[in-house]
């Protein structure tokens, strides 16, 4: 092969390279990635964040239990913590892929925020949920007794129903919170996983 048909060659492959970094290109791209359905969809998880924890707050002018009110304080603190840190992984979610940009890399980041994102809220949520199911068991039993807190629970046998409920309620919990997030999250990270693997 001679050097002006490699020259050739190559000005075509360049040719081609320019074509595809073409702006027109990169929009056809970014409309079929899954960052805009990720971004909604945690917009309306900080949503829905923002009105359980309000109510978490308003139980305090219903309920007059101190028990209850621990309860509800680590909801209070664990739901804001993940309202912040969600608020935190929007912003840093960038849609807006540009030629200039290593798509490759803005990609790669997007996706490993979220797997981030969503395993550390699980890990953290084991050390919520017992707290949770125990003001929860505690707040049934006060209103289906109708006895005060102390009464209720020095009844050894309701502490031991209280570690059952506990016992059974944590690993619900955070099997339920693990569907929930590849139940909303899954099948758009998946689709990402594909565009990444592709570049590859």
């Amino acid at each position: 092969m001679d050097i002006e048909n490699i020259w050739q060659q190559d000005n075509e492959r360049d040719d081609m390279l320019n074509k595809m970094l073409m702006a027109d290109d990169i929009e056809k791209f970014k409309s079929k990635l899954p960052l805009k359905r990720l971004k909604r969809n945690l917009l309306i998880g900080i949503f829905w964040g923002v009105v359980i924890t309000l109510l978490y707050i308003s139980m305090f002018f219903f309920i007059d239990l101190w028990q209850v009110h621990i309860a509800f304080c680590m909801l209070i603190i664990f739901d804001t913590w993940i309202i912040i840190d969600s608020l935190r992984l929007y912003k840093s979610t960038n849609e807006n892929i540009t030629p200039s940009n290593s798509l490759k890399e803005e990609l790669q980041k997007n996706y490993t925020g979220f797997q981030k994102w969503g395993k550390l809220q699980q890990k953290v949520a084991l050390f919520v949920y017992p707290v949770g199911a125990a003001g929860g068991f505690i707040l049934g039993g006060f209103w289906g007794s109708g006895k005060s807190v102390e009464d209720f629970l020095y009844n050894p046998r309701m502490l031991t129903f209280l570690g059952i409920t506990v016992a059974i309620l944590v690993p619900v919990c955070y099997f339920a919170a693990k569907w929930m997030f590849n139940y909303i999250y899954g099948k758009h990270l998946k689709k990402l996983k594909m565009f990444i693997d592709q570049l590859n």
